[in-house]
Order: C-alpha cells, then structure tokens, then sequence
C-alpha cells in the first residue's frame, strides 16, 4: 500500500496526518485483476483477496514487470454493499429522482485539497452535481 504524507498544518515540519492509498492491479499478460499491488523498486507485488486475515493487505502471489500491470486507484468511496470503488469499475448512481450508469475513469489528483469528489470526472460527464445525495452499486470492472 502507497502511503502519502498529507501536511495539515503551516508548519511543513510537522506533519502529522497519513492517507493510504489503495491499488488493484490489472495484469495484461494473465488477464487478470489482481486485489491488491505494491510499487516495488524493481517490480510490482501483485496479491490476492486475503478476505480480511492480513489487515486486507493481500496474500502475495507473484511479482511483475511495470510495463505489464495497469494501476487503478480506490477512490474512498463505497457502495450500498460496503464494497471500495475504484477506477475502471462500473457503477450504478441512485439519486433521488433518477438512477445512472457510468464507469470510473481517474481519480482527480490531490482531490482531497482541491476540494473536489474522487469520483468528479464522472459526476462531471453524467451532469450531477459533486453534494447531491447519491448511492452506489458496483456493477463490475471494465477487465471483469
């Protein structure tokens, strides 16, 4: 798991907030997604689901080249079945008077500090606005 320091205070010096960032991976060669990848310095750590026995970290499985694995980012955000979306999921958006369909694009950088949704490309392409009330379903991967 990537971890970024996020400052929260004036002081550069004191930094004392952490944010964990959450990758799945997709493997091209095997086509297939992986739960959880590490950035090694060489290679990427590709895991499995460990259904919660590591901190839901991943069981380690294989290592791979950059240039075969594709990262998509979580976004923080969860659906109605307590399930993280992430990039290159579909999901379906309940709003009060209307439900959507859409794939999850890019995560906006530094989205927490710009004050915009992890999911703003697509609220953006599908006209809703980032504070309506809303719910999601992860419908799938665009890889599954």
């Amino acid at each position: 798991m990537t971890r970024l320091l996020l400052l929260t205070t004036d002081n550069p010096r004191l930094m004392t907030d952490f944010m964990d960032f959450k990758f799945r991976v997709w493997h091209q060669p095997e086509k297939k997604l992986y739960y959880a990848g590490y950035q090694k310095l060489s290679h990427v750590l590709l895991c499995d689901d460990d259904r919660g026995a590591n901190q839901g970290r991943g069981i380690p499985v294989k290592d791979a080249r950059y240039d075969d694995c594709e990262f998509l980012q979580g976004t923080g955000v969860f659906d109605r079945h307590e399930r993280e979306i992430y990039e290159g999921d579909r999901v379906r958006i309940f709003l009060k008077d209307r439900t959507l369909e859409g794939t999850v694009e890019n995560v906006p950088d530094m989205y927490k500090s710009r004050g915009l949704h992890p999911m703003q490309e697509l609220l953006d392409r599908l006209a809703i606005p980032a504070d309506a009330e809303m719910t999601f379903e992860v419908l799938g991967n665009r890889y599954e």
